[in-house]
């Protein structure tokens, strides 16, 4: 009977990170979060200037698939907080995870989960076909491929990467340049890869700091920054 406790007892902090890629814990209600259908325009139309330049940046970013970044941006199509802690620890030249950062790792997952919140009705309003299904060609990532999903509009991969970025920059503004250089390529990747036009990517970011602005003015967030912060200052000193 100690053997099975004490196995529970080594376990429990392996179950927990497992736990906290898998269920989203929001700081706010989405009727509390910040609407994109109030503040962003209309996704622009086939046949536009502003599509012809999302057509563009959709041929060039397409022509990077063969190359290291085009293996990065399939890489980034993962939205655990695993892979985001680190990308943001390789630009900074830090090392992140979160066995070695369980608050930050938290914080950092419920923040970009609730800031995410700013686009759900926005994505269903808009209901924007991908560019693989307008242009008619595969991505790199035929697995998440279907036919019918029309939420192209704004970004949530991006939304969640520059959310998470600009928390990385409340928790460490040491090294904001460097986090905010990762978020802004977390959001290319999904150019490249095909599932999502630049102006997608470019709607996502202003909703994202949206969604920032409201969390900070926040009490629960304010105290899961100071926690997040005092941890990683901990295991940071020089």
């Amino acid at each position: 009977m100690k053997r099975i406790l004490l196995l529970l007892i080594l376990a429990a902090p392996a179950i927990s990170l497992r736990a906290q890629e898998w269920t989203p814990h929001y700081y706010l209600p989405v009727e509390q979060m910040p609407d994109a259908t109030q503040f962003l325009p209309d996704y622009p139309r086939p046949g536009s200037p502003l599509f012809t330049n999302d057509s563009l940046a959709y041929q060039q970013a397409k022509q990077l698939r063969p190359t290291t970044r085009g293996q990065q941006a399939v890489a980034d199509t993962s939205l655990y907080v695993r892979h985001f802690m680190q990308r943001f620890g390789e630009a900074a030249g830090i090392s992140l995870t979160p066995e070695q950062y369980p608050l930050l790792a938290q914080f950092l997952d419920d923040s970009y989960t609730t800031i995410r919140l700013a686009v759900k009705k926005a994505k269903k309003v808009y209901a924007r076909h991908r560019p693989y299904q307008h242009f008619g060609e595969p991505t790199p990532v035929p697995s998440q491929e279907e036919p019918d999903d029309y939420t192209s509009y704004p970004s949530g991969h991006a939304i969640r990467a520059w959310g998470a970025a600009l928390v990385m920059v409340a928790v460490d503004p040491e090294h904001q340049d460097a986090y905010l250089q990762a978020g802004y390529e977390l959001g290319q990747s999904r150019v490249i890869v095909g599932y999502h036009y630049q102006s997608d990517v470019d709607a996502a970011r202003l909703a994202a700091g949206a969604g920032f602005a409201r969390l900070a003015a926040d009490k629960k967030w304010q105290h899961d920054l100071r926690r997040a912060q005092r941890e990683f200052r901990n295991k940071n000193r020089r």
